[in-house]
């Protein structure tokens, strides 16, 4: 039995398993002057779905909510000074599983917490372990740099700024890269009175790369507050270390901070290869300031696949716009529309990063060249904001769709709240 349970330990902490997440939170209520604050800490974390029974994911384990994926193996720590914690208590890892893939051999899980964190606190959290399932890293004798450059534009203007992130330098094949995800909490109040919400952010790993291509992968942000928000590469520092072993292992990806996308080139990469991104999205007053509120971490895999048959990918769509407010307590159901990309291709697969208890339909063939897949969804009052949902989808003929995304904002049952930026509807009175 103890060989048992400590084999179940180590297969989250030291094996080649880990695909990515990202790790946000939020005040309870943004008014909140007490002495402590209760704060919601979210962590979302994809695996190696196939590497153990840790990290093994079903419909039944869905559906059940056990077993946790990866619980007992690792924890989310405060790594500032224990005096800043501000009474924080580290959070185990473990997770609910909310969908798998087959083709794709990836979990994806989320859990959240709420901690009383003392007013004013501020201080950083991180999960951290190894490995990354083997990748290209630039952690082994890179040259690897980052170049930022900003367009005009400063504190007190309104000129938007352009922001170009881009990496450069050599790779070696790692099995043991280490990583480092977390977030740093900041409960001091804001200019407007206000304690902050951070941006939520997500995106599904591994997203397949044919050779020899430029890809644009869009990062879906969202924020609550109605913040300016940006995207830039993770950094390691002296006092966080953002992103482990992958800093800036991604050669030749060009970030545009400011739409939050990143162009990946494939050129002169090899089949089976893999590339680990870490990016931090940020939020801010206003799009002429330069000091963030947050950073919420955002890391994925690139997987290289082979030059596609034909150059047409499955298409998603649905019937939502942008962002949907969706009541507490109240089911919500929506349809995903898959059609054909190359002719004779059907859909295998249909996998999804969405918020807990958000529960994935069957596929189902309505044309021979399209096929329907709903989502269901009952929110909880925990689930009051901002959150990301994000899908692709496989063809027979193993070719992925892009990554298609909505975001949604759960308000109170009843509410009259709308997305952030919405301006709600107004009653005359003649």
């Amino acid at each position: 039995m103890i060989e048992i349970i400590l084999f179940l330990c180590f297969a989250c902490i030291e094996a080649s398993h880990f695909y990515g997440g990202t790790v946000t939170w939020k005040p309870m209520n943004n008014t909140d002057n007490g002495s402590s604050i209760a704060v919601m800490i979210t962590q979302s974390y994809q695996w190696n779905r196939s590497h153990s029974s840790s990290t093994f994911c079903n419909q039944s384990i869905i559906v059940n909510r056990s077993p946790l994926l990866c619980a007992g193996t690792g924890t989310l720590v405060c790594v500032t000074a224990a005096s800043t914690c501000g009474n924080y208590t580290a959070l185990d890892i473990g997770e609910y599983c909310t969908d798998f893939s087959i083709v794709a051999d990836s979990s994806s899980g989320q859990i959240y917490n709420i901690e009383n964190i003392t007013a004013g606190a501020e201080f950083c959290v991180a999960y951290t372990g190894y490995a990354w399932i083997g990748l290209q890293s630039s952690s082994c004798g890179s040259t690897g740099k980052k170049k930022r450059y900003y367009g005009s534009g400063g504190s007190g203007t309104t000129t938007k700024r352009t922001t170009v992130l881009t990496t450069t330098g050599a790779t070696c094949y790692s099995t043991s890269a280490h990583w480092s995800i977390g977030t740093c909490v900041n409960l001091t109040v804001r200019p407007d009175g206000f304690i902050n919400t951070p941006p939520v952010a997500t995106v599904i790993s591994p997203i397949d790369v044919s050779v020899d291509t430029l890809t644009t992968i869009t990062i879906p942000v969202i924020d609550a507050d109605g913040d300016y928000t940006s995207c830039r590469w993770a950094q390691k520092t002296g006092t966080f270390d953002e992103c482990g072993d992958v800093c800036q292992s991604a050669p030749g990806s060009t970030l545009d901070g400011d739409n939050c996308t990143l162009t990946f080139n494939s050129t002169g990469t090899v089949v089976g290869q893999y590339y680990a991104v870490a990016l931090m999205a940020e939020d801010f007053y206003d799009q002429s300031t330069y000091t963030p509120f947050s950073s919420v971490p955002i890391q994925f895999l690139i997987h290289i696949v082979g030059a596609a048959v034909c150059p047409l990918q499955p298409q998603i769509s649905s019937n939502l716009t942008a962002c949907t407010a969706v009541e507490v307590g109240q089911t919500f159901t929506f349809t995903l529309t898959v059609v054909q990309g190359c002719s004779g291709t059907t859909l295998v697969d249909f996998f999804t990063m969405p918020p807990l208890y958000m529960i994935k339909g069957s596929i189902v063939s309505v044309a021979s060249n399209e096929w329907t897949i709903n989502e269901t969804w009952t929110p909880t009052a925990m689930q009051l904001g901002s959150q990301v949902y994000c899908s692709v989808a496989t063809d027979s003929a193993q070719i992925q769709s892009d990554q298609y995304c909505l975001t949604f904002t759960v308000i109170p049952a009843g509410s009259t709240l709308l997305c952030p930026g919405d301006v709600p509807p107004t009653t005359t009175t003649t």
